[in-house]
């Protein structure tokens, strides 16, 4: 057998350069009669379609959307924002010395003799940006809600989220702001800053400062700040952050913070009083929950357009392919399957979404599988190509070990039910698994470790559509098969 096996590799490797079909018999000098192979090479074509991104995708990210976007091309429309909690380090400390004053002085009196008319505690909410897409002058109406349920931690959410689940969409907004990219907030010298980090600063309530200094100082109630979950149990669940009105403009927010300000009386370096201003900060991050919750409308064109497929991120359409399993195996070991995609020109308009860099190739029935675990590629049941801008193509040079694999478990299935893989056999398994021939093309970005190699693959939640062939024109893919 290992010559069986030497043999195929070379004639694997000498058939990915041909295109023709080609079947041959090989024995002779080179191996026993009894061991003669027969090799061929050949085509099958699959056939694929538009599809919904459907909820099997995990929405869970350190990254949040938040903006509305509508595409001049297809008139179709994002509308993103997201639901955040906030983190409080545990056995938090607000340097009590200096928060209670000094002598009579006591929260909240001592402000009145010592602040006189100055503001002596404010809130607000601070959401920081390193990139976004579209119109950088467009202006967006953002609206703030505070959660009234909490975001349960034991619970998985995906993209189908309904964020009024957590807040109550009758209330007004606790805040609001008018945003730009450009950022009018900020002073041109100190956007020209080196290590700038763009933000929007979104004032809160007075009462909310008043009702977290209250909560700390009063000893009854000092355990609020005891961990993140104690702080959001008793004092605030979380923030619902939407945008409400423009379109334009889609932001990416790396980080929230919840900011607490306030005034106190201190000692200086000579133990006299003196006005001091400190700050407490209550983040979203990676420590607590961050949901997106993504809106599209406008897609059913889209969908229904058999001359090609679509993929627009994030969470909108995406591209679902069904193998022809049984055309590409047959009696034969599948050596090697070669599936290539190409894109379609689509025309220009103002902030057009990039072509997304990596797609994932993955099982239809393991979709939810993979983001909900590992994120890893494994060569057999996912796999992941690069966008070639000289082709305009995705690669995926060998996806016969995936072919393999769903054949077997078809097999798998029919021996346990007592069934040939016949026509009857066959139907009653597409059935039981509906997807079991199918395949989506997923965006996704790469997870480096600290040797620069691939680490794990998530969801790509920037803006991205690319424009597939495929629909009526089917997908070639070229195969290589052995048979003793």
């Amino acid at each position: 057998m290992n010559i069986k096996t030497t043999v195929c590799s070379l004639l694997a490797v000498l058939f990915l350069i041909s295109c023709d079909n080609e079947t041959s018999e090989l024995g002779g000098s080179l191996t026993p009669q009894d061991d003669k192979i027969t090799v061929t090479s050949d085509s099958c074509y699959a056939q694929s379609r538009t599809i919904k991104a459907s909820d099997s995708l995990l929405v869970l990210s350190s990254r949040c959307n938040l903006g509305r976007f509508t595409e001049q091309g297809s008139g179709s429309t994002i509308q993103a924002g997201f639901i955040t909690q906030l983190s409080c380090i545990e056995n938090f400390d607000l340097l009590t010395d200096s928060v209670y004053g000094i002598g009579d002085h006591t929260f909240p009196q001592w402000f009145i003799d010592a602040v006189g008319e100055q503001k002596p505690y404010y809130a607000e909410l601070r959401l920081y940006y390193t990139s976004y897409f579209g119109d950088p002058t467009n202006t967006l109406k953002i609206d703030v809600f505070p959660l009234d349920q909490m975001v349960d931690v034991n619970t998985t959410y995906y993209s189908d989220v309904d964020p009024s689940l957590f807040y109550d969409e009758t209330a007004e907004p606790l805040a609001s702001l008018t945003v730009s990219a450009r950022n009018m907030q900020m002073s041109d010298s100190l956007r020209n800053i080196d290590g700038y980090y763009p933000s929007f600063i979104i004032p809160l309530p007075d009462s909310i400062a008043k009702h977290i200094l209250e909560s700390y100082m009063n000893p009854a109630t000092r355990h609020y700040f005891a961990d993140s979950r104690a702080f959001m149990e008793n004092l605030y669940k979380g923030f619902y952050i939407r945008c409400t009105q423009g379109d334009g403009t889609m932001f990416y927010i790396d980080r929230t913070v919840f900011e607490v300000n306030f005034k106190c009386i201190g000692l200086d370096d000579d133990d006299e009083p003196e006005m001091q201003s400190l700050m407490a900060e209550f983040q979203g991050n990676s420590e607590v929950l961050q949901l997106n919750s993504i809106k599209w409308t406008g897609l059913d064109a889209e969908l229904a357009d058999n001359s090609c497929t679509w993929i627009r991120s994030p969470f909108g359409l995406l591209t679902e392919i069904t193998l022809p399993v049984d055309s590409m195996k047959g009696d034969f070991v599948l050596n090697s399957a070669m599936l290539r995609v190409m894109t379609a020109v689509t025309p220009a308009t103002p902030y057009k979404p990039s072509v997304p860099s990596t797609l994932l190739l993955i099982r239809k029935d393991m979709l939810k599988s993979f983001f909900d675990g590992s994120h890893n590629v494994d060569n057999m049941e996912s796999y992941v190509a690069s966008y070639s801008e000289k082709y305009g193509t995705y690669t995926y040079s060998n996806i016969a070990a995936m072919v393999e694999k769903i054949h077997y478990d078809r097999d798998k299935w029919l021996k346990a039910n007592n069934m040939e893989a016949d026509a009857a056999g066959i139907a009653a398994y597409s059935q039981e698994r509906p997807d079991w021939d199918k395949v989506v093309l997923v965006p996704v970005t790469v997870n480096l470790n600290a040797q620069k190699g691939a680490l794990s693959y998530s969801l790509d939640m920037d803006m991205h559509q690319v424009k597939l062939i495929g629909g009526d024109t089917k997908i070639k893919i070229k195969t290589i098969r052995s048979k003793f």
